[in-house]
């Protein structure tokens, strides 16, 4: 059953981040959680649901199930196809709080690199090589709310950073990865001005380890995108077929440039 919403927590300062795998949202989330007087909307399953998926039959449909009924609650999947505004706005979360919007984007080609490093809910028997990963059929899960099966993981940049426009009725922070790691302390400013969110204290405070369970930092990470240290690791096979796929509009939208 989904959380229910207690009655201390009406009009309470939230904030809803979506944006999609391997974009740093979890690095964002605790970026949030160190420095603003702010509750984060719910962006996954509880983690009792998702250790209970591990050990059940078949792929993802508890958590799924949970989500499909959670939406009213927690607004859904933070890596999700973002719904309209006026679903958003129907919701009793969203009626109740005080919610501000942060989504985030990543340069397709570093973001592709990531996502084939970990391609999460892809059952492969055997992951393939990058170039045949980019021409191969992307399979959602249920709670991305789009179309059971995208044509690559290429249109998946493409669908998902377009429908962030969805928001734009609402008060909503546009931010990419890069800028985060640019200035962390800088994104988390915009974020209180914006949705009048106090700080917890006036030195701001970092997160240095990863969030995925590595040994590397944030300041490896900054590195690594900021210097597209990232670029060594694309072929010109790639880059033709990326650049082939992608919407050069949404490019030019977040000042993204091609190879």
């Amino acid at each position: 059953m989904p959380l229910k919403l207690s009655k201390n927590l009406r009009m309470t300062k939230m904030i809803k981040v979506y944006g999609e795998r391997n974009t740093n949202t979890n690095y964002l989330e605790k970026l949030i959680e160190l420095n603003l007087a702010a509750k984060i909307a719910p962006a996954l399953a509880p983690r009792v649901i998702r250790r209970a998926q591990r050990i059940l039959p078949g792929n993802e449909w508890l958590v799924d199930l949970y989500t499909s009924y959670s939406f009213d609650f927690d607004l859904g999947w933070k890596h999700a196809y973002v719904p309209t505004a006026e679903r958003i706005k129907k919701t009793r979360v969203f009626k109740n709080n005080d919610i501000g919007f942060v989504t985030i984007v990543k340069n397709p080609y570093s973001w592709l690199l990531s996502l084939h490093r970990r391609p999460y809910h892809q059952y492969y028997s055997e992951k393939p090589d990058f170039v045949t990963f980019l021409q191969t059929p992307w399979k959602t899960v249920a709670r991305d709310l789009a179309d059971p099966v995208i044509a690559g993981p290429v249109e998946l940049w493409n669908i998902k950073n377009a429908a962030y426009a969805r928001l734009n009725d609402l008060n909503v922070i546009h931010t990419k990865t890069e800028l985060i790691f640019e200035n962390p302390e800088r994104i988390i400013e915009q974020i209180g001005k914006q949705f009048t969110i106090e700080r917890k204290a006036s030195e701001f405070e970092d997160f240095q380890w990863s969030t995925k369970g590595t040994s590397h930092t944030a300041s490896y990470y900054s590195d690594y995108y900021l210097n597209e240290k990232w670029k060594e690791e694309l072929s010109q096979d790639a880059i033709a077929i990326i650049n082939k796929k992608i919407d050069r509009s949404l490019m030019d939208q977040f000042g993204y440039e091609l190879l």
